[in-house]
């Protein structure tokens, strides 16, 4: 049994790590060069490409909202952590347990109205490209789902160290 939640684990891991990583990079990417190719439409040849400013746009969208859960598996956030930093080990356990249950709830209790959102959209056409909404929107409930698998892990890693008293390694963040 240990040996199988060992391999899901580390399959989940693979899968998080294409998705946030390999999507991010690939958005990020997309939106680096149409915004390039955009400038140099507009100031070297005088027109403008509004499909390159809407790549741009929904580019910017994907890169945000998949970089988010990156920085929530790294417990990257910036926070208002002053009072939270002066409590004892176990009461910030404590408080970032109940915190990160209650998102979980909330991410759980939202998801099906966003996905029923996000589908009814299939019937809107984006302006200049014409691609269904559904396609451009729908990283949004991918967000949530990334952000909700990093809070439980990070639930369970609170957990760990609440009980045993032993912090578990935590993962170096790329960008340090």
């Amino acid at each position: 049994m240990k040996k199988f939640f060992s391999v899901f684990f580390k399959i989940v891991q693979i899968l998080l790590n294409l998705i946030e990583s390999w999507g991010g990079v690939l958005f990020l990417g997309l939106l680096f060069l149409s915004v390039f190719f955009q400038v140099i439409l507009r100031y070297v040849f005088s027109s403008p490409s509004p499909e390159l400013f809407e790549i741009a746009q929904y580019s910017f969208i994907w890169t945000i909202f998949l970089g988010a859960p990156y920085a929530r598996k790294f417990d990257a956030h910036i926070k208002f952590d002053i009072i939270f930093l002066k409590l004892p080990r176990k009461v910030q356990l404590i408080l970032q347990i109940l915190f990160d249950l209650f998102f979980c709830i909330m991410l759980i209790v939202t998801l099906m109205p966003v996905l029923g959102d996000v589908f009814f959209y299939k019937i809107i056409k984006s302006e200049v490209l014409r691609i269904p909404w559904t396609y451009l929107f729908i990283c949004f409930p991918i967000f949530m789902i990334l952000t909700f698998i990093h809070n439980v892990i990070w639930i369970v890693k609170s957990f760990i160290e609440l009980f045993s008293g032993k912090a578990l390694p935590r993962e170096v963040e790329p960008w340090v």
